[in-house]
């Protein structure tokens, strides 16, 4: 399941970030962020688990949740990789 392991890819570069790097507001997001990427582990744990769902229906959401993951993923490790080498943090590319 491809959307399983963006989330867990997303969720293991979220875990391994040094909150000490980040202001309070940014580490703020992150933590939103993990918070989100840990719910669709679960939705996508428990639709994996139910025979009931359409499967057409299953494959377009873990789609969509694949695509999100990566790109919120690509994100983060561009603006900490931005953070590390000193030319700051935009927060407006996180607002969508």
């Amino acid at each position: 399941m491809a959307a399983y392991a963006s989330v867990i890819s997303l969720l293991q570069t979220l875990d391994k970030q040094n909150p000490e790097l980040f202001h309070v507001h940014t580490a703020e997001i992150l933590d939103s962020l993990h918070a989100t990427a840990e719910y669709f582990q679960q939705v996508l744990e428990f639709a994996s688990n139910k025979s009931e769902f359409d499967p057409e229906n299953i494959n377009s959401l873990e789609e969509k949740i694949r695509v999100a993951a990566s790109y919120v993923e690509d994100v983060v490790e561009m603006k900490i990789s931005q953070i590390i080498e000193g030319t700051g943090w935009t927060f407006g590319i996180l607002q969508h």
